[in-house]
């Protein structure tokens, strides 16, 4: 009886796997065919130049700069202010455009426009996407990210 019920058991764990694999493939595609939404990601600056990463459930790279997508009818700016309001409760002084980089914290590379800011609050709330966040030093910024950092982008908060 003990044999008949293992195998029934992983039969229906192999099942319920194949079925997770094929949802999962589809619900892919359906993002890949979908329309893209534009994203935006904030380098925040602390007044020590320490820089804001985040560490996300919905991010295939350990450590990354929180942001997110730009809702219809929004500008880029407040976009970035109201996800960094909505992930991490900080609201963010001296907004600047950085630029326009390629993240890699999906699976394909997506584009996003990045911003630096300066935290006016060290208190941080982070909400359910959030799984921890990190002042780490401004030169262990993601790589994609360097080449639009620079001297002054740190001094925002001077």
């Amino acid at each position: 009886m003990a044999y008949k019920e293992s195998v029934i058991s992983k039969m229906f764990s192999v099942f319920g796997r194949a079925i997770f694999r094929g949802i999962a493939c589809v619900m892919s595609l359906v993002f890949k065919l979908g329309p893209k939404k534009d994203r935006v990601r904030v380098i925040i600056y602390r007044d020590d130049g320490d820089i804001l990463l985040v560490k996300s459930r919905f991010s295939r790279q350990e450590w990354a700069l929180p942001g997110g997508g730009v809702n219809r009818n929004e500008g880029y700016e407040q976009a970035a202010a109201r996800e960094i309001l909505g992930e991490v409760g900080i609201k963010i002084d001296n907004l600047r455009y950085l630029g326009k980089a390629n993240s890699h914290e999906s699976y394909l590379a997506f584009p996003v426009r990045v911003f630096a800011a300066c935290a006016s609050t060290q208190d941080i709330k982070c909400n359910f996407e959030i799984i921890e966040v990190r002042w780490i030093n401004g030169k262990n910024i993601p790589k994609e990210y360097r080449k639009l950092c620079s001297p002054r982008s740190s001094r925002l908060c001077i």
